[in-house]
């Protein structure tokens, strides 16, 4: 009988190829370092207040399909709630109460609906082709003013053109640089490009390629209308990982948790044994399912200095912090806002999205490219955070903050900065048997469920391919 193929991380990528070498019939062990799966997105028990908390606030899109086919998978599309078309409420806390708008909405345009009595009706405009369903709100957004809104055409109009050759030309440009070179002010790359950039690339424009912030503009915006819709999470993000564990378990394969991988034994250019705390383990095949620093560490030194391995020591991370916070009394009735302040980002009302009986409130504030907070002090995160959290949320000026939960992720994802891309790898390497997955992978997307969901379904196809021309 055949040694097993292990899939080393029992993070999204791990368990997604796990899934797909499993259901092809093979024998797989999947290895995971702490006593749980789920990678960077997990939910741990608070055990203060008896809640489930996530790790990190994260949320999909409707474009990110093959983060949607595993939930639909797994028997768990209820695990996401999508909006009916994109709206993003934004907050500017610089505005003075009663003295204008200090909230503003950026949302697809949908057509109106018919009036009612019999009598004819037509909608003022039909749903607009992207990136145009952005138009009429956009020329709404008061956070910036008129010349700056109409100057968004001249960067929205050549994203929609731009090839993916063209695109993979600007990979050591950064978006910032970019945006300057059509016609975009710091004011409006802070207060509006920024505002998407952040959460999606887990940084700012100047330190993000181009290459890998258009992908998103040109995915998110400019091809389908409702490819930005949002999804958020109506139940814990450990949700996920635990039925795509129990899954793997129905079909046979075996999960080893709180088994650290140390090294990786090689044969005659082939991985013949990966080595844990309890000993050896035979194998045919490996999947690395880890992140690139990790990924590194484990292959024998030889190996590293060759071609691709010696590109995992070349990445870099990108920081992201979140603050969850208990209120005496609700404090926000979105289940989401954008917030023009560097120390609120994006607050998410977790009581509403999860069907939490309140009092108590909680919001979740999710502080993504983190770099200059995540060396504060836990408690000097929380006062800052309470204090930008009261300028956005005027429901928060006269409530009681009753209890607070930092938890900082000083890895949470891969930087794309500039140049970035030559260092993500695609799953063959030239181990003939070892694959590699992860969200830091050559998936064209940036660092989200979506990019290791389709990282691990390509490690496991390629793998196959491999086995089934050279089998062990």
């Amino acid at each position: 009988m055949a040694a097993p193929i292990a899939v080393v991380g029992g993070g999204l990528a791990g368990l997604t190829a796990a899934l797909d070498l499993a259901e092809a019939g093979r024998a797989v062990s999947l290895f995971e370092r702490r006593p749980f799966a789920g990678g960077k997105a997990y939910s741990f028990t608070d055990p203060a207040h008896g809640v489930t908390l996530d790790n990190g606030q994260h949320i999909t899109m409707r474009c990110c399909t093959a983060f949607q086919a595993l939930l639909e998978r797994l028997g768990r599309t209820d695990l996401v709630r999508y909006q009916d078309g994109l709206e993003v409420a934004v907050v500017d806390p610089t505005v003075q109460r009663g003295s204008g708008r200090q909230v503003s909405v950026l949302r697809a345009s949908k057509p109106h609906a018919p009036q009612r009595f019999g009598l004819p009706s037509f909608p003022q405009w039909t749903a607009l082709p992207a990136p145009f369903h952005l138009a009429p709100s956009a020329l709404n957004y008061e956070h910036l003013t008129l010349l700056e809104k109409t100057n968004l055409a001249r960067a929205f109009a050549p994203i929609r053109k731009l090839t993916e050759a063209e695109r993979a030309r600007l990979d050591r440009q950064s978006f910032a640089d970019w945006l300057r070179a059509h016609g975009q002010s710091e004011r409006v790359i802070e207060r509006f490009w920024d505002l998407i950039i952040l959460p999606t690339c887990n940084d700012r424009s100047a330190h993000v390629s181009a290459m890998q912030a258009l992908h998103v503009f040109q995915v998110g915006f400019s091809q389908d209308p409702r490819a930005a819709d949002i999804g958020l999470f109506t139940g814990g993000l450990g949700e996920v990982a635990q039925a795509a564990a129990a899954r793997l378990e129905e079909l046979g394969g075996t999960i080893e948790f709180s088994a650290a991988v140390d090294a990786v034994g090689l044969a005659q250019a082939a991985a013949v044994s990966v080595q844990t705390r309890s000993g050896s383990h035979a194998v045919s095949g490996v999947v690395l399912a880890l992140p690139p620093r990790q990924a590194f560490d484990v292959l024998p030194p030889a190996w590293r200095r060759r071609e691709p391995f010696w590109r995992l020591a070349m990445h870099r991370t990108s920081p992201i912090v979140n603050v969850h916070q208990q209120w005496d009394r609700p404090v926000l009735t979105r289940d989401f806002v954008g917030v023009l302040d560097p120390d609120a980002q994006f607050i998410f009302n977790r009581s509403q999205t999860h069907a939490w009986p309140t009092p108590p409130h909680w919001i979740s504030v999710s502080l993504s490219g983190a770099h200059e907070l995540l060396p504060l002090p836990q408690a000097e995160i929380a006062e800052r955070v309470e204090r930008a959290v009261r300028r956005a949320l005027p429901r928060a000026a006269a409530a009681e903050l009753l209890a607070v939960r930092v938890v900082k992720e000083a890895d949470a994802t891969f930087r794309p900065f500039p140049g970035a891309h030559a260092h993500r790898l695609r799953p063959r390497t030239s181990i003939r048997n070892l694959t590699l997955a992860g969200a830091w992978t050559d998936t064209g997307w940036p660092a989200t469920l979506e990019s290791a969901v389709r990282s691990g379904r390509a490690a496991a196809r390629t793998l196959l391919e491999q086995l089934e021309q050279d089998p062990p």
